[in-house]
């Protein structure tokens, strides 16, 4: 993951560059004559477990300070220490190992408010709040002397081995930087919470989810 911060750190640069520039100009601030934007996003995530993700953003300017936005990506490995356990549990029966996975498609809409006071007219910073809802899928493995189980020898129930739909809450903030007149890149870091849904899951527990999200979008 230090490479990927690495990575993170050289993107936030690049664009700080290209929006000082552009500052040269007059300022690309998108007025009442370019109210939507999209853009497509990618990162790493943190957690229990670390992996990327991407996917993509589209909005709308509904006042001088706030977005309505939807966005919607793919999570890669997401999985949890309660995850793990249950997987454990299998594997110590078998005397095998256990190799465990969420993977998440996630589609949440919300708002976003822009901060116009700021020391550095290029940078354009915002915090957003959505909810929406994540598609979980578990996947497990147990392997028992190098070789992986078969369905012939055990059944995973549906929070091993399944897709359960929940709810999801999003929350963060990050930077915005226009070059170029329409076009922008972004920096940010959003927090998700995936509920848990003991309706489907006995015990079910909730998913901590963070993405240093990289974009690059466009304005019109």
């Amino acid at each position: 993951m230090m490479r990927c911060a690495r990575i993170a750190t050289l993107w936030l640069v690049v664009i700080l560059c290209a929006g000082a520039a552009s500052a040269q100009t007059p300022a690309a601030t998108p007025g009442p004559e370019s109210p939507f934007y999209g853009e497509l996003n990618f990162g790493p995530t943190f957690g229990h477990k670390s992996s990327g993700f991407f996917g993509g953003e589209v909005g709308y300017r509904v006042m001088e300070h706030l977005d309505v936005f939807i966005e919607g990506g793919r999570m890669g490995n997401v999985g949890t220490s309660d995850l793990d356990a249950r997987a454990q549990v299998i594997a110590n029966a078998l005397g095998g190992t256990a190799s465990a996975s969420y993977k998440v498609n996630y589609f949440d809409a919300g708002v976003r408010y822009n901060f116009t006071q700021t020391p550095w007219p290029m940078v354009h910073p915002y915090a957003m709040l959505g909810l929406g809802v994540a598609q979980v899928t578990a996947e497990t493995v147990i392997t028992v002397n190098g070789a992986p189980v078969t369905s012939d020898t055990v059944t995973f129930g549906s929070d091993l081995n399944g897709t359960t739909r929940k709810l999801l809450f999003t929350l963060g903030g990050g930077v915005n930087v226009p070059f170029h007149e329409r076009y922008f890149g972004d920096l940010s870091l959003r927090y998700g919470h995936i509920s848990p849904k003991t309706a489907d899951i006995p015990d079910d527990t909730g998913i901590n989810t963070i993405r240093l999200q990289l974009a690059v979008g466009i304005r019109f």
